[in-house]
């Protein structure tokens, strides 16, 4: 007699009805539902990202998001923020999904600016007016460019913040320890220079 085992999708699992952590969001629960877990792959959101942005207090005009891949974490940005822009330097493969998602969630708050290199995105991000940034961009290569960049806004929330990225757990750690916050779990910092204001 030949038994056979119950087959078991992965993806199928993560879509039945959450209630804890960052997929008992609504929105990111309809993500799941009309894109599956592909529109996760490497986005920051899956984390304590959301509890975090409410742990710091994230609000403002415009926030500048600085890699945003799927757009997941614009998604949850444009909660707390009038409007988000985000830039990223992506392959051409990876532009289209977040366009299609913020679209079918009817978000219409999200700006993306899909550049080609370093050097565009400068000239972007150089263009902006913004008052709180989340660097998620090349961790390794651009970290301090980046923030350089940035800084002008004087809140700027890192990812990655963890002692393998030694370029970002470097630079944050070289910055006045009463101006950062840590995340508690997961590898979020932010640096609070200058706090929002109407």
């Amino acid at each position: 007699m030949n038994e056979r085992t119950p087959r078991t999708d992965p993806e199928e699992a993560l879509r039945g009805d959450i209630t804890h952590g960052a997929f008992s969001h609504p929105l990111l629960k309809e993500v799941m539902r009309q894109f599956g877990r592909t529109a996760f792959g490497r986005s920051s959101a899956c984390m304590e990202f959301d509890a975090f942005l409410r742990r710091i207090g994230a609000r403002g005009k415009t926030c500048l998001e600085i890699g945003t891949m799927h757009g997941i974490t614009a998604i949850l940005l444009a909660q707390y923020f009038r409007r988000v822009v985000c830039v990223s330097v992506d392959r051409a493969q990876d532009r289209g999904l977040k366009h299609e998602i913020v679209r079918a969630l009817g978000i219409t708050n999200i700006t993306f600016h899909d550049v080609e290199n370093n050097a565009e995105k400068a000239k972007v991000i150089s263009g902006l007016d913004f008052d709180f940034c989340y660097s998620d961009g090349d961790h390794a290569r651009d970290a301090r460019a980046d923030f350089e960049l940035v800084r002008r806004c004087g809140r700027v929330l890192f990812h990655e913040y963890w002692p393998i990225q030694p370029p970002v757990w470097n630079l944050v750690n070289e910055l006045p320890p009463e101006e950062v916050t840590r995340a508690q779990f997961d590898c979020f910092a932010y640096w609070g220079g200058k706090p929002w204001s109407d």
